[in-house]
């Protein structure tokens, strides 16, 4: 499964080196970038101005997109990984799982899991 991803301050990047994927199976999100086959995305948490790359990316490519994995900080509490829930509803989507920071060997493992189960 591809997955798509998005960083600002290089937590979800940092999540997804850990997840030890071929070179051509995570892409960084850009608004020119344009899929043609199932992926998942995986996002920070942030306002949707500071996201609008990954908003323009989804108009294009949200037909392919299998779901959402969210990073976030619950000590945010109501707004842990609402950048997420906004996409989710937005472009009716699944939120598959989320994570705090940069993840644990926890999550990691979790995502790995949910990767071979696509």
């Amino acid at each position: 499964m591809k997955i798509a991803y998005y960083s600002v301050t290089r937590q979800v990047s940092r999540f997804v080196k850990k997840l030890n994927l071929a070179s051509d199976q995570a892409v960084e999100v850009s608004d020119t970038l344009i899929l043609s086959e199932p992926f998942i995305l995986i996002i920070p948490t942030y306002e949707k101005e500071i996201l609008q790359e990954v908003w323009d990316f989804m108009v294009d490519n949200a037909e392919f997109c299998q779901g959402i994995i969210a990073s976030g900080n619950r000590n945010f509490a109501e707004l842990y990984v609402y950048s997420a829930k906004d996409l989710s509803a937005e472009f009716n989507l699944p939120i598959l799982y989320d994570f705090e920071f940069n993840g644990t060997d926890e999550d990691v493992t979790a995502v790995n899991s949910i990767l071979e189960s696509y």
